[in-house]
Formats: C-alpha cells, sequence, structure tokens
C-alpha cells in the first residue's frame, strides 16, 4: 500500500525541491539529477554550443551533468547560479578538477537578481527552476542583461498539465503552459526562435512509470 503523505511531507518536499538544504538537500540533488537529466540534455543541446562561448546555468543542483556540457565544444566557460548553499558546495565537491582549472564558477544568488555584468553569456539554460521565480518579467529582465544580444537563452520546463497532478506543487509552484511561457518572454523583450516538446518516460516518487511532457523554448536578447 502506498504511503499517503501528510500535508506537512509535501509542503517539505516542495521546500527542498525549490531550495534544497542540508543532509536531506543533498539526497534530494541527487534525486532531481536523475530526474532532470532528460531535460537538462535537451536544454543543452538546444543552446547550440559553439567554441569560447560563456554559459550561464540558472539552478544547476548538484552539477553532476556540467562536465558532459563542457565537452560540447572547445574552450567553453561555465558559471552557475544557484540559490541553495548545499547544492552549490555539492556542485564545488563534483567539479573542483574543473574549478581548480578555471573553467567553472558557481555564484549564491537571491533568485530575483543575478550577480553578473550586462552582456556577459553567449548562452544561458535553466531546467526546471521558472516555478519558483517570484517575479517573472523581473528575472526575465535580468536574464536578458546578461546576456550577449543575440545571444540564446534556453527555458525548460515541465507542462502544467503533467506538474498540477503532483501532490507537492500545490505548496509554493506556479505551474505554466506554452503560451504563458511565450509571453511572458515576449513582455520581457525576448524574441523566441523555437518552441520543442518532448515526452519522457520517468519514475514517479512513488516509483510508478509516468509520462512527462516539457518543453524547452529558445529565445534570443
Amino acid at each position: 500500500m502506498e504511503h499517503q503523505h501528510t500535508e506537512e511531507e509535501l509542503k517539505n518536499i516542495a521546500k527542498q525541491l525549490s531550495c534544497p538544504e542540508g543532509e536531506h538537500g543533498i539526497k534530494t540533488g541527487e534525486m532531481m539529477h536523475t530526474s532532470n537529466v532528460g531535460m537538462t540534455t535537451s536544454a543543452i543541446e538546444a543552446l547550440d554550443l559553439k567554441s569560447n562561448e560563456t554559459v550561464l546555468e540558472i539552478g544547476h543542483g548538484n552539477g553532476g551533468h556540467i562536465a558532459q556540457l563542457l565537452s560540447k565544444a572547445e574552450n567553453l566557460k561555465y558559471y552557475g547560479a544557484d540559490i541553495s548553499e548545499t547544492m552549490i558546495a555539492e556542485a564545488k565537491e563534483i567539479n573542483h578538477d574543473l574549478i581548480d582549472k578555471g573553467t567553472v564558477r558557481f555564484e549564491l544568488t537571491d533568485g530575483a537578481t543575478l550577480p553578473f555584468k550586462n552582456n556577459q553569456f553567449d548562452k544561458i539554460f535553466t531546467v526546471n527552476t521558472l516555478y519558483f521565480w517570484s517575479n517573472p518579467i523581473k528575472y526575465l529582465n535580468e536574464i536578458k542583461r546578461t546576456l550577449k544580444p543575440n545571444g540564446i537563452f534556453a527555458l525548460c520546463f515541465a507542462d502544467k498539465t503533467f506538474m498540477q497532478n503532483l501532490p507537492f506543487t500545490s505548496y509554493g509552484f506556479t505551474l505554466y503552459g506554452i503560451e504563458k511561457v511565450m509571453q511572458l518572454l515576449e513582455e520581457a523583450g525576448f524574441t523566441i526562435k523555437d518552441t520543442a516538446k518532448k515526452l519522457e518516460r520517468v519514475q514517479s516518487k512513488t516509483d510508478e512509470k509516468i509520462e512527462r511532457e516539457y518543453y524547452i523554448v529558445t529565445a534570443t536578447a
């Protein structure tokens, strides 16, 4: 018989997913890395990385995918921004060789502003963070500010129809469909280049196989 989570437990799951903390957070980070790997790979492919580019990822989690990203082209530089000190510590441990080489850097951020210069990045991407943005237009403006003119931004998120069936998303998640996301991007001054919809089989928290529908939207500054 499947364990029914209490409201308190669901709130804790939601809190950990938005900002993993402590021992539990490390486990959440590992679980998220596994469940997000398909979406992350799709987002990285959508960036079409070229030699010598500088990439920013917002919400990198434990950073288990960064070495793979850096293998896509010569001489890439990667910056990670995350609101979780626990995840940054984990990502630093997993990627310490790359940090020593100077190809990878992590920054703790507040989820509302980005501590980077104007036009600093060729490419920016984020996977499964949109639901936690308290002011999406303001945050998109920050992303646009730090992206070079004609730089590519890839936004990857799971569709509202899938997300609303998960019991914890009623606590602190804002769910989006593709129309709303395109509207937000245009409002923030982005030009939408492409939207791709994908389906994948994932393991649910209760260990069933479920179909996840997600989107990768690419836009330019």
